[in-house]
């Protein structure tokens, strides 16, 4: 026999094509497996990046070597198995694509730098994406539809109580402030009282919240609130309302051909999405509602039912005053989406979204505050005889350099990258330029707006509860247009990279569970301190005591405006007479000053947590 023909009979042996064809993806899974698996367990003791020396030497070579090679032995005989099987690469696949997401989400464990986490994002990815696509993945898609279903609704119940948890702890360990959490849950007090809006400590005097925003939705909310009245009630309902938006994700991805394990890889798009569970952290705050309004607008858009298009359109302009323009971009996409008779559905929504716009806005120019916003959030595109919107339109047109600059600025191109890398940017996956005026409210209320005010570019704030829906709805839309086997990649690889990206995201936050855990006793004394306050009192407290004492009819923001000062030392405080109640921080740099100037006037100490807060009484 030559020696030619030799080389084709050892390459048509099963374990020669095994190895040459399969080693390779098979022991970068055991790698992956088995380097997430050495996170877990020497992470208490050696950390991997700050003591990189002590975490390699705890891991003894010869076990290194002996257990890749057992976990590669093992898999190479399950594949052997599977040799005659319709998929034999199945196995190789699953433990290839579990393992490199297993090993990014250890490797990112309470990671707050962004720049390690898009690096090790992007080398997990890329095995993710080739492991789902070397596979025949339509099996997946034979899992039953109930099964689905209670494994979506199992993990987004866990997550739900993981971000209620956090939340809860955060505001517990005095991580809340006036703004946004003290104005609502006043608002809330006087909604239960009397029905009405009114805040003290929004504007430092008094007047209805719908005087700021025209957020009449949030008269839904007052039941739950009147039945248990408390913070935390507000925290808990805006989980669960950003977290319910998955049913109609569900119905849209089965409406657009997602089967089995798909639409629960569509679904984890969602509940993962970095610019949605991350908005639950931040305090409390109106927009909450628009997650589930937005996803059932957009399915009822899908399924072309009118009368839900019509309410759910109306409630979603009642979230806030800025919100018609979702409603304006949604309804030109079904304009240009629509073929038959119902395109003017969509002329018909956007026309009326943009009517009330103009409508609010001037409702709430007669208060001032649309100029105050206007200039809060463009402050730095507007200026002289030219502010105000046509101003603001102006400026940018006559030097869009000097906008772009600031568009794509840095904290810009990061916000970006955090918004599109757990979507692998599938919003650009299209052709159909029509669909683009769905990310017109991310360009202009993130984006644009972010250029000057930066909170809208920041993750931690709840500028990102509506965009993102929009986005996660294009994404699935430009998924169901692709051919049946890349669609399915795509989703899988899309699920992996919500949930690599989402992982830092949610770790990181559980100093707050950590703290509240440790020094429980020492949060409930100045809890109890605190509750010492009469509830009739007109009170001025600190920004994240305020949250906390303000259930009541007059509650203040003790700022710097209340001072005056001179070389950092405190000469005055302002209508000192007009509270109380003094609620400080002993921490602050004008306490001692403050403290000072009451004790002069006849103010007494009242209660106090050593280290913590002060009170003093008139």
């Amino acid at each position: 026999m030559s020696d030619e023909s030799k080389i084709t009979v050892k390459s048509d042996h099963p374990f020669f094509g095994l190895f040459r064809s399969f080693g390779l993806p098979r022991i970068i899974a055991v790698f992956f497996w088995f380097a997430g698996i050495d996170l877990i367990f020497l992470r208490n003791r050696h950390d991997a990046l700050s003591m990189w020396q002590d975490f390699i030497l705890a891991v003894p070579t010869y076990v290194f070597v002996l257990r890749t090679l057992l976990a590669f032995s093992v898999l190479t005989f399950v594949r052997f198995l599977m040799r005659k099987s319709k998929d034999p690469e199945l196995a190789d696949s699953v433990a290839l694509f579990t393992g490199s997401v297993f090993f990014a989400c250890q490797a990112l464990f309470r990671n707050s730098n962004f720049h390690f986490t898009a690096g090790v994002f992007a080398v997990c990815i890329v095995f993710a994406v080739y492991a789902a696509g070397r596979s025949d993945t339509s099996v997946l898609e034979k899992f039953p539809f109930k099964a689905c279903l209670a494994t979506v609704f199992a993990v987004t119940a866990i997550l739900t109580l993981f971000l209620c948890l956090v939340s809860y702890c955060r505001h517990m360990t005095y991580n809340t402030a006036c703004f946004d959490m003290g104005i609502f849950t006043q608002m809330f007090h006087q909604m239960k009282q009397n029905l009405t809006m009114n805040t003290t400590c929004e504007r430092d005097y008094l007047l209805s919240h719908l005087s700021v925003h025209s957020s009449f939705i949030l008269y839904l909310l007052l039941p739950f609130y009147a039945l248990f009245p408390s913070t935390t009630t507000l925290l808990i309902c805006q989980t669960v309302l950003c977290m319910s938006g998955v049913i109609p994700v569900v119905l849209i991805a089965r409406k657009r051909g997602f089967k089995g394990l798909f639409i629960v890889f569509i679904s984890f798009i969602y509940i993962f999405n970095s610019g949605l569970f991350t908005a639950c952290f931040f305090h409390f705050h109106e927009n909450c509602f628009l997650p589930p309004i937005l996803m059932w607008l957009l399915y009822a858009i899908d399924s072309r039912k009118t009368l839900p298009i019509y309410i759910l359109s109306l409630l979603t302009m009642m979230v806030k005053e800025d919100a018609p323009l979702y409603i304006i971009c949604i309804g030109l996409y079904l304009l240009a989406d629509e073929k038959g008779k119902k395109r003017y559905h969509g002329a018909i929504i956007a026309l009326s979204a943009l009517l009330y716009f103009i409508f609010i806005m001037n409702r709430l120019g007669s208060t001032g505050s649309a100029d105050m916003m206007m200039t809060q959030r463009f402050s730095i595109l507007t200026f002289g005889e030219n502010k105000g919107f046509g101003g603001l339109v102006g400026n940018i047109l006559k030097n869009p350099s000097y906008f772009f600059s600031l568009l794509f600025s840095e904290r810009s191109l990061v916000f970006f990258l955090q918004i599109m890398l757990p979507l692998l940017f599938l919003p650009f996956a299209t052709f159909k330029i029509h669909r683009y005026f769905l990310m017109l409210p991310f360009v202009i209320m993130n984006l644009v707006i972010g250029s000057c005010y930066h909170y809208a570019v920041d993750l931690g704030f709840h500028y990102t509860f509506g965009t993102s829906c929009l986005l996660v709805f294009m994404a699935i839309i430009n998924m169901s247009d692709m051919k049946d086997n890349s669609r399915r990649t795509v989703a899988a690889a899309a699920a992996a990279a919500s949930l690599i990206i989402a992982f830092p995201l949610l770790s990181v936050n559980l100093d707050y569970c950590e703290e509240y855990q440790n020094n429980r006793t020492h949060y409930q004394k100045i809890e109890e301190c605190l509750s010492l306050i009469p509830e009739d009192a007109c009170v001025i407290s600190d920004t994240n005591y305020l949250p906390h004492v303000a259930a009541r009819n007059e509650i203040y923001l003790l700022s710097e405006e209340d001072l005056v000062t001179a070389d950092g030392k405190v000469l005055m405080i302002k209508d000192k007479d007009k509270y109380d109640y003094y609620v400080l921080k002993e921490k602050d740099g004008n306490t001692a000053g403050i403290i000072s100037i009451l004790e002069s006037s006849g103010f007494t100490r009242f209660a106090g947590c050593e280290g913590e807060v002060v009170i003093y009484k008139k």
